[in-house]
């Protein structure tokens, strides 16, 4: 999910600005992300779009609705 808004917003030439200054070794499990979506989380926890749940990413759940209204609430305010 993180890794297709990635690639859509960077193709349109929208991707927001800031700096939460977290990285992805601030999350519990930063380190079980696929090689193939770190660019896209590094990316959105560090513009601040990505903010976790309890210290943590879950890079292998399935993302809740109301997750993903928390996601684009926090693309829309940047």
């Amino acid at each position: 999910m993180f890794t297709l808004l990635y690639n859509a917003l960077k193709l349109l030439n929208r991707l927001p600005g800031g700096d939460s200054g977290k990285t992805l070794a601030d999350f519990m499990d930063g380190g079980e992300i696929e090689s193939w979506a770190i660019e896209a989380l590094t990316f959105h926890v560090k513009s601040g779009v990505v903010e976790g749940s309890d210290g943590c990413l879950n890079p292998n759940d399935t993302a809740t609705r109301a997750e993903m209204a928390q996601l684009f609430y926090n693309l829309l305010g940047r």
